[in-house]
C-alpha cells in the first residue's frame, strides 16, 4: 500500500488495487446470476411460487411465507418470463431437497 502526504502533512494510503485474473469469469458468474428463467423451468428443478405451494399444500399465501422465514422452506428469488415482461418472483421448496440436488 503506498503513501503519499496531503497538504496538511498528514500521511494517507491509498487503497490496493483489485487484480482480476480474467474478467470473462467475472462477468460470466455475474450473467449467470442474473439469468432469466421460466416458471417450468424452476418447478422441474422442484421449486414452486408461493402460489402453487399454497394451492398444493391447502394453506395460505401468508402461512407459506411464515414458513419461509421460519426457515422451514428454503426461499430464493428468480428473475422470471412472464408474457413480455420479466418479474421478479420467490419460489419456495423443503429443506430436505437441497441435499438432493
Amino acid at each position: 500500500m503506498a503513501t503519499h502526504h496531503s497538504k496538511t502533512g498528514r500521511a494517507k494510503s491509498s487503497d490496493d488495487k483489485i487484480v482480476v485474473p480474467s474478467w470473462d469469469e467475472v462477468w460470466d458468474s455475474f450473467n449467470a446470476n442474473n439469468q432469466k428463467t421460466t416458471i417450468e423451468a424452476m418447478n422441474d428443478d422442484g421449486w414452486k411460487t408461493i402460489d402453487q405451494a399454497a394451492k398444493d399444500c391447502g394453506l395460505s399465501n401468508c402461512r407459506i411465507n411464515q414458513l419461509a422465514n421460519a426457515g422451514s422452506l428454503e426461499r430464493i428469488k428468480k428473475k422470471v418470463w412472464l408474457g413480455e415482461r420479466t418479474r421478479e418472483i420467490n419460489f419456495v421448496r423443503p429443506k430436505c431437497c437441497s441435499a438432493a440436488h
